[in-house]
């Protein structure tokens, strides 16, 4: 009776630490997409700001020269 008791456990123990395995590689894939996720979207706002910027030099400079 008692090594059923032990296997149980031992069982319950492994299945249990698993799930917590599992679980913490999901929350780390998530960490990873939204960093992912908010690269992109900082890098689409820099491109927007820079052909904006790039635009305004233009504008100024034409001005400058003509």
């Amino acid at each position: 009776m008692k090594k059923i008791l032990f296997a149980a456990a031992a069982v319950g123990t492994a299945a249990s630490l698993v799930i917590m395995y599992l679980k913490k590689r999901h929350q780390g894939e998530n960490l990873l997409e939204d960093a992912k996720d908010a690269m992109k979207e900082s890098a689409g706002t820099m491109r927007k700001y820079i052909r904006k910027t790039k635009n305004e030099a233009d504008g100024i400079y034409s001005n400058a020269m003509g």
